[in-house]
């Protein structure tokens, strides 16, 4: 039994502590395996700290996803470019390396290794519910300046998620890794430019995908 602990430090510090040592945990010892009482002996709390302020291992591993998706739109909305278009390839790109090499990707490595198929598309559609209004936001923007010509911005939204999906499954041809080829990624990368080009209504050439690099 652990013993019943006062909450003492600020809420925010001691949610970020818990969500921290979470994704170590996961990314270190997996998902199935790491339990909420391996958590709370990580930050030396009682586990009604942690009930206070998530009811699941599953809530602490959406909020986890839900911090760096918002960390990503704030960097995103932070971004002051010359023109709309730029601003476009700025999400498109941001959203395609956290989703590749950020966090939220290295948590799906894990959860696919375990076979967490429902847990993945959870956190996905999630990740395309928190961006959307953004990315929708930007569109509206690039078709009144002419450079985009997208009629129906819903129903494109899903498709984008689509693309997206496809790209990065595509980028990852290993069952667990990356593509180590580069040429063979920037030719997947080229058809998905075209593919977001079309969908968009943009000009040819005008969408741009970077290369992620590993840090």
């Amino acid at each position: 039994m652990f013993p019943i602990s006062r909450v003492t430090k600020d809420p925010q510090v001691r949610q970020a502590e818990l969500m921290d040592t979470a994704l170590e945990l996961f990314l270190a010892n997996g998902y199935q395996k790491t339990t909420v009482q391996d958590i709370v002996k990580h930050v030396n709390v009682a586990q009604g700290t942690f009930y206070y302020y998530f009811p699941s291992k599953e809530a602490i591993l959406e909020a986890i996803l839900i911090s760096h998706v918002q960390n990503m739109i704030a960097e995103i909305q932070a971004f002051k470019p010359d023109n709309i278009l730029e601003k476009l390839q700025f999400f498109i790109n941001r959203f395609y390396r956290l989703s590749y090499l950020g966090e939220p990707g290295l948590i799906s490595k894990v959860l696919y290794k375990e076979k967490q198929g429902l847990l993945i598309n959870k956190l996905w559609r999630q990740t395309i519910t928190i961006t959307n209004p953004l990315l929708s936001h930007i569109l509206e923007q690039c078709n009144q300046a002419g450079v985009t010509h997208v009629i129906h911005i819903d129903e494109t939204l899903c498709f984008f998620g689509g693309v997206m999906a496809a790209l990065l499954e595509a980028s990852s041809p290993l069952e667990f890794g990356h593509e180590s080829n580069p040429q063979i990624l920037r030719a997947k990368l080229t058809i998905a430019e075209k593919m977001l080009e079309t969908l968009f209504g943009a000009s040819p050439g005008s969408i741009h995908l970077d290369e992620p690099q590993v840090i």
